[in-house]
């Protein structure tokens, strides 16, 4: 799948007395470039954080949840956690998302929330936490960076 927008960079949001939060103004216009003013999210299954994108990411999990054959075990453990796991949550007319409990609780949310870009998708973390997680990630990175490379018929040969 082609990568047009990807979401990128950080940014941190104050969670407001309802539990609303701002989606940033770019992850708005890449999620409204897609056809919808909503964001599909879910609990990580890496850390404590949402998982969440738009409409290509969740073509992207259904295709990959697809590529199972559909009575293996693997097809539906990944169908419960990828999709049905998922929830649709529409923005309000101000670009507010309001995450449901369950998703607050995972992910630690309540005075503020961190926005990362990961490309075809973002996660939304608790401020301090992600900048922990980035630390490991970048520690992580420096050690492993000879090893970037490209999935195998992805890139320049």
């Amino acid at each position: 799948m082609n990568l047009a927008r990807p979401f990128l960079a950080t940014f941190v949001n104050k969670v407001d007395v309802k539990g609303r939060v701002s989606v940033p103004a770019k992850f708005r216009e890449i999620l409204e470039g897609q056809g919808v003013r909503a964001v599909f999210a879910r609990a990580s299954t890496s850390g404590p954080a949402i998982v969440a994108g738009g409409q290509d990411w969740m073509a992207l999990l259904h295709a990959d949840v697809d590529a199972h054959d559909p009575s293996s075990e693997i097809h539906d453990d990944f169908a419960y956690t990828l999709l049905g796991d998922t929830v649709e949550l529409n923005l309000d007319s101000e670009g507010r998302v309001g995450f449901t409990d369950e998703l607050m609780r995972h992910a630690g949310l309540a005075e503020s929330a961190a926005f990362v870009g990961m490309g075809h998708y973002f996660e939304v973390w608790e401020p301090q936490a992600l900048e922990l997680r980035k630390i490991q990630a970048r520690r992580a990175t420096a050690e492993r960076r000879g090893l970037l490379r490209a999935k195998p018929g992805v890139g320049a040969p």
